[in-house]
């Protein structure tokens, strides 16, 4: 009996080992080492981390992330601190670079990273920079 016990918890401690980083977790691979990261369905943000599962990450946009795009050029986001709320001051929206030579650094994406507080004057730099992008709802 001891000895099943022993190889049961020796299985256990096995199992969530290998699948720690990620438990509770879901993490959406955005490229250039961007990743949108889900905790929960309120802790959302996009995080700079070298590799998936990563326990460290450098924030790009803050939580909690409502809506985004993305292709190989750009990703869209909409942020704010009501999902039920419907005033424009509720919300920020972030147009991250996405297209570079090389992998870029947090600072470099940071950099590249366009904050605006009124969606007029986001819709207004995605018209001007040509980024054909429609937000989406994340369930």
């Amino acid at each position: 009996m001891k000895k099943g016990t022993e190889n049961i918890l020796t299985f256990l401690i096995l199992v969530i080992s290998l699948n720690s980083c990620c438990i509770g977790a879901k993490e959406n691979y955005l490229g250039n080492n961007i990743y949108l990261s889900e905790y929960d369905n309120v802790d959302r943000r996009i995080l700079h981390q070298t590799e998936s599962c990563a326990t460290l990450g450098v924030e790009i946009v803050p939580m909690t992330v409502l809506e985004i795009a993305d292709n190989n050029k750009w990703i869209i986001v909409k942020t704010g601190n009501g999902r039920k709320r419907t005033e424009d001051n509720f919300f920020k929206y972030w147009v991250i670079k996405n297209d570079y030579e090389s992998l870029p650094d947090p600072e470099t994406v940071k950099r590249n990273t366009t904050e605006f507080d009124n969606r007029q004057d986001f819709e207004k730099f995605l018209t001007e920079n040509k980024i054909g992008l429609k937000l989406s709802k994340i369930n």
